[in-house]
């Protein structure tokens, strides 16, 4: 299927390209969530009339991005969970408790931006956290998970 792009979308193209994709990529993900329009003739007029908006809103997004970054990045976390003598959680830190510890300093983020790729934390300890702020912008976080007294 043929789409027109109305934002940055990470390994396909930027804002108004027209790419080839897999139907149900564009049917399930690009289209639902307002990334990409079929590139029909009447969309294509469309898009072009509201290039600037488009242009504009990525402009915000990016400019929210910068700002989060420049006030998590580097940032030290402290999360308390209850743990055994040996430093094993009885349960884990997960993505979920990370933005609540994150939001305490008053910066939302979402969780689909913590990247976890070797899953939760089982352990007390220090970690660094990758947070996809945005495309091209990442923090990261030290994480510091210390067992409750």
């Amino acid at each position: 299927m043929r789409v027109v792009l109305l934002e940055r979308v990470a390994n396909l193209g930027g804002l108004g390209d027209i790419v080839d994709v897999k139907n149900g990529y564009a049917r399930n993900f690009l289209i639902p969530f307002g990334k990409a329009k079929r590139a029909t003739e009447i969309n294509l007029k469309e898009f072009e009339i509201k290039r600037a908006e488009y242009e504009r809103l990525q402009t915000d997004i990016l400019d929210n991005a910068k700002y989060r970054h420049s006030k998590i990045d580097a940032q030290v976390f402290t999360i308390v969970a209850k743990a055994g003598v040996d430093g094993k959680l009885f349960g884990s830190v997960n993505s979920f408790d990370i933005v609540n510890a994150v939001k305490q300093t008053g910066i939302e983020i979402k969780k689909s931006e913590v990247m976890l790729p070797n899953g939760h934390f089982k352990t007390i300890g220090e970690f660094d956290v990758t947070i996809m702020l945005h495309h091209d912008i990442k923090a990261v976080i030290k994480l510091n998970i210390v067992p409750e007294a």
